[in-house]
C-alpha cells in the first residue's frame, strides 16, 4: 500500500488543517471582552495585541529563510508548534497586560508565522504545476482562522471551562494536529519537483540576498501592497463606513460578514485564476477589477446606498483574498522553490508597513473630514498604480531566463527531474556569487 504521506493531495490537505489550526491569531477579538471584563483593560490596550501579532506574524514568516538554511523544515515546524502551545498555555497564568503581549502577541504572532511560511515552502515543492491552485487554497485555510478558531474559542469561553482553560484546549488541539502533520513534511520525489507552470516560462532560482536587488520584485510588491493596504483599511472600517451611509447595523453586520466570506474563497479563485491564465495576464487583471471595484465603491459611499455599497464590499472581499494568494505563487515562478521560504517571508515584511498605514490613513481622513469621502478619492489612484506595476512586472521570468542563461531540455521522466535540478542549481549557485552568498548542498 502506498505511503499517504507521499501523496501530494493528502499533503495539501494536511496543510490546510494546519494552516487553519495554526492561524490563532485572527481568532483574537473573540478573547477581548472576557479579558476586559475581568482586568478592566481598555480597548486600546487588547487591541494592540492583535498589532504586536501581526508584527511577529511577519517576523516569523521572515526566519524561516535563514532558519531553513541550517535546519530542516521539519525541525522548524518543530519550534512553531512549540511557541504556539507555550504561548497559548501560558495565557492562562495571565495577571499583567504586558504577559498578554508577550505569550499572545510575541510567542503565537512569531509561532503562526514561521508555520505559515514552513507549509506553503513544503506543498508547493510537490505543486510545480499548479503553484496557483496550492498557494490559494493554503492560504484560504490560514484565512478562514478567524471563523472557525472564533466559533470554538466562543464555545469554550462562554462554557464551564471560561477564558482560562480555553487558551489551554485550543493548545491541546494545536499539539495534536501539530503531531500528525509533522510526518508530511518531506522532499517531492524528483518526478514531481520537475513539474513546471504550464502557463509561464519558469523564473530562476535567486537568494534573498539577490532578489530584493531585482526590479521585478519591488514592482511585484508595490503591486500588492498598495492594493491589500486599502483593502484593509476597508475591511477594518467596512460596519462603520456602511452606518455611517445610512445602513441598519443588521444589514451592515450581513456584508461584513460577506466580505469576510469574499476574503476567505477569493484565495482559492485568485490561485485557480493564477494557474489558468497565467502571471501576466494576472498581474493585470487583479488591478483592472480593482480599480473599477474601488471607483463603484466610492460612488455608493458618495451617494449613500447603502444597498450598492454592500455588493462591491463582496467583491472587494474576494479581491483582497485573490491579492493575497498571489504572493507565494509569483515568488515561487519568478524567484524559485529553493529560496522560497526566504523571499516569501521577505516580501510579507515589505507588506507590513502598508497594512499599519493604510488604516491610520482612512482614520485620519475621517476624524478630519468628518467621513471616508476623502479616503475613496485616493484608492482608485493606487489601484492605477498597482497597474501599472502589474504592467511592468510582466517580462520578468523571461528577462531573468535571458540575464542567467537559463536553457532547460525537454525531457521526461526522472531524467527531467535530475537535469531540471541541476540547471536550476547551477543558476542557483551562479546567483549566489553574485550576491556574495556561499552555496549550501
Amino acid at each position: 500500500m502506498a505511503d499517504i504521506r507521499k501523496n501530494r493531495y493528502a499533503i495539501l490537505v494536511c496543510g490546510i488543517l494546519t494552516m487553519l489550526m495554526f492561524s490563532t491569531i485572527y481568532a483574537w477579538s473573540i478573547f477581548i471582552p472576557p479579558l476586559e471584563a475581568e482586568f478592566g483593560w481598555t480597548r486600546s490596550q487588547t487591541s494592540l495585541v492583535f498589532s504586536v501579532a501581526m508584527i511577529g506574524l511577519s517576523f516569523g514568516m521572515l526566519s524561516i529563510g535563514p532558519l531553513s538554511k541550517v535546519l530542516s523544515l521539519r525541525t522548524c515546524f518543530v519550534a512553531s508548534t512549540s511557541l504556539i502551545v507555550a504561548g497559548l498555555f501560558s495565557c492562562q497564568f495571565i495577571t499583567e497586560l504586558w504577559q498578554l503581549y508577550l505569550f499572545y502577541g510575541v510567542c503565537c504572532g512569531l509561532g503562526s508565522g514561521m508555520s505559515y511560511t514552513v507549509w506553503t515552502t513544503n506543498t508547493l515543492a510537490w505543486f510545480g504545476d499548479k503553484v496557483g491552485f496550492a498557494s490559494g487554497v493554503l492560504v484560504m485555510g490560514f484565512g478562514m482562522g478567524a471563523l472557525v478558531l472564533g466559533s470554538l474559542a466562543s464555545a469554550l469561553i462562554y462554557s464551564p471551562l471560561g477564558w482560562r482553560l480555553a487558551f489551554v484546549a485550543i493548545a491541546a488541539l494545536a499539539l495534536v494536529e501539530a503531531l500528525v502533520a509533522v510526518s508530511f513534511i518531506q522532499e517531492p520525489p524528483p518526478h514531481i519537483a520537475a513539474l513546471k507552470p504550464k502557463r509561464d516560462a519558469v523564473g530562476v532560482s535567486l537568494p534573498g540576498s539577490r532578489t530584493v536587488r531585482e526590479p521585478s520584485f519591488w514592482l511585484f510588491c508595490i503591486w500588492r501592497s498598495v492594493v491589500m493596504g486599502a483593502g484593509g483599511a476597508v475591511i477594518a472600517e467596512a460596519s462603520v463606513m456602511m452606518t455611517g451611509i445610512g445602513s441598519s447595523v443588521a444589514f451592515a453586520t450581513a456584508a461584513v460578514g460577506a466580505l469576510g466570506l469574499g476574503n476567505g474563497f477569493g484565495r482559492p479563485l485568485g490561485g485557480i485564476l493564477y494557474d489558468r491564465i497565467g502571471q501576466n495576464r494576472t498581474l493585470v487583471v487583479l488591478p483592472a477589477l480593482a480599480l473599477a471595484v474601488s471607483v463603484g465603491m466610492a460612488a455608493a459611499y458618495w451617494f449613500e446606498v447603502p444597498w450598492l455599497f454592500a455588493p462591491f464590499l463582496l467583491v472587494e472581499g474576494l479581491l483582497y483574498g485573490m491579492y493575497a494568494a498571489i504572493n507565494t505563487s509569483y515568488m515561487r515562478t519568478t524567484f524559485g522553490q529553493r529560496d522560497l521560504a526566504m523571499n516569501t517571508g521577505i516580501s510579507a515584511v515589505v507588506l507590513a508597513p502598508f497594512n499599519l498605514v493604510f488604516p491610520l490613513v482612512a482614520a485620519a481622513l475621517f476624524e478630519w473630514t468628518g467621513g471616508y469621502e476623502a479616503f475613496f478619492v485616493i484608492v482608485p489612484a493606487f489601484a492605477l498604480l498597482s497597474l501599472l506595476c502589474g504592467a511592468l512586472c510582466k517580462p520578468a521570468n523571461v528577462r531573468l531566463q535571458e540575464k542567467y542563461g537559463v536553457a532547460e531540455p525537454a525531457l521526461a521522466g526522472a531524467a527531467v527531474g535530475e537535469t531540471r535540478e541541476r540547471s536550476a542549481d547551477g543558476v542557483g549557485q551562479r546567483a549566489d556569487r553574485e550576491a556574495g552568498v556561499a552555496h549550501r548542498a
